[in-house]
């Protein structure tokens, strides 16, 4: 990592991945907060998801930290840090699976949530851009650590989604049912991501 505009890509993945610490971290307290107030599955799960991206990216600004400082990218931090988003979008997907199948199955009705609904907004609209940004930067720097933390922001953006779709369907059209299969649903995309993630590694 000799030429300036390198060391400036490592910057701006230093940045991006604190940038998504702060984000996820708040974003996530609050969505948890919301989703047990109202009894929401698709709140919760999006507030574990975060918790899980906000985990990646720490790994991450600890390794871009370290690259700054030494000139170079760890490959033992670099492998870390992948493993650790991989094995977060599994665990979060299957979580949200089975919330959503025992929810489903239960027959739980969930309280809309006027202030989840804007959090899912303003989350939908940040998610997008950091994940971009985070899949932008991991290939400039080689990392696809951030390409996949990238990946998951996607997958929260796209949680972000569903939450509005689960809670507006159950304050506008009673589909009590929609927060579960939103849920549900969301969960089976993160672990298609991880599973696409990790056959891809094995091929490289």
């Amino acid at each position: 990592m000799t030429e300036s505009t390198e060391r400036a890509d490592v910057q701006a993945a230093w940045l991006v991945s604190f940038q998504s610490v702060v984000w996820t971290v708040l974003a996530s307290c609050i969505a948890i907060t919301l989703g047990i107030a109202s009894d929401s599955a698709v709140l919760v799960a999006f507030g574990a998801i975060g918790f899980v991206d906000a985990l990646g990216s720490v790994a991450l600004v600890y390794h871009f930290r370290h690259a700054l400082k030494h000139d170079t990218l760890s490959e033992r931090l670099e492998r870390i840090a992948h493993r650790v988003v991989i094995i977060g979008l599994f665990c979060v997907g299957i979580a949200a699976v089975i919330a959503g199948v025992v929810r489903l199955i239960g027959g739980d009705k969930t309280e809309s949530s006027v202030p989840g609904t804007v959090l899912a907004g303003i989350s939908l609209v940040v998610l997008v851009v950091l994940s971009r940004r985070k899949q932008s930067l991991g290939g400039r720097v080689g990392s696809p650590a951030l390409v996949s933390d990238g990946q998951l922001s996607g997958v929260g953006a796209l949680q972000a989604g569903v939450t509005l779709f689960g809670t507006a369907a159950a304050r506008l059209l009673g589909w009590d049912w929609a927060d579960a299969i939103a849920a549900g649903l969301v969960g089976l995309v993160a672990i298609s991501v991880a599973a696409a993630t990790v056959r891809s590694a094995r091929k490289q």
